[in-house]
């Protein structure tokens, strides 16, 4: 499909979706599709928030949570691909994301904040510290989550921490699981954990980093559906267990 025909089926899709909304609204009529889609990075808590709304609403067709990088979250809000996005906001790249979330008729509402901490697997050399500091990372490999080469200033992991070990790349959580169960790496996180014993991995907190947010992207103009609202209300609750404090 050509890039004018993309913006065809987006800007298609767009109208479709505000129509049903539309005819919803104003004749409490059932519409033929039900749709709703989430963009976000890769964070616990999504999943379990859209099992929610499977519940809720079962006869909505088609949801649909994509987990991809910020640049493509924020496009994809943009275009009315998804109603919402969801993303981390820190010191390194909160500047860059609400530059281009104005550019982009974005805006964004804050669900709290939350310390970086590590990810390690249960059997690590650090796992009996409750508390780490850089220093003791400093020979072990780190695990970094990319971003599209040309949008770097995106990134979410909050900084290179300083030593020897090598960083490794990668951009899926399977392959993070993976490699952190089998060697001495970590990676730096959220700590939002919801099965850790499933996964293997543990979470300790990083001394002397500062906060950071996890907020939701929408439409400047758009007024949220209520199963987006409900979405959101469900991801508050899998997160407050981790969450520093939310609002």
């Amino acid at each position: 499909m050509t890039t004018s025909g993309a913006a065809f089926v987006n800007q298609a899709r767009k109208i479709v979706t505000d129509t049903e909304n539309l005819q919803h609204s104003f004749t409490n009529k059932p519409v033929a599709t039900r749709y709703f889609s989430v963009s976000a990075r890769h964070y616990d808590g999504i999943g379990t928030a859209m099992c929610r709304v499977m519940e809720r609403y079962p006869n909505y067709q088609y949801l649909r949570a994509y987990e991809s990088t910020i640049a493509k979250i924020i496009q994809d809000t943009a275009q009315g691909k998804s109603e919402i996005g969801v993303v981390f906001l820190n010191d390194v790249n909160q500047a860059h994301i609400i530059s281009a979330l104005g550019q982009n008729n974005l805006i964004y509402d804050t669900l709290g904040n939350f310390q970086s901490q590590i990810l390690i697997r249960q059997e690590h050399p650090l796992s009996r510290k409750p508390v780490i500091e850089k220093r003791d990372l400093s020979q072990y490999p780190q695990i970094r989550f990319t971003q599209d080469a040309t949008y770097s200033e995106f990134t979410d992991d909050p900084f290179v921490l300083p030593g020897s070990g090598p960083i490794i790349a990668i951009n899926d959580r399977a392959t993070m699981t993976n490699i952190i169960n089998q060697t001495d790496a970590y990676t730096v996180g959220s700590g939002i954990l919801e099965t850790p014993q499933k996964s293997g991995l543990i979470a300790r907190a990083l001394n002397d980093v500062p906060k950071n947010q996890i907020v939701v992207l929408r439409q400047a103009t758009h007024e949220l559906t209520e199963v987006a609202q409900y979405f959101i209300s469900e991801l508050k609750v899998c997160l407050a267990a981790n969450l520093v404090d939310v609002n």
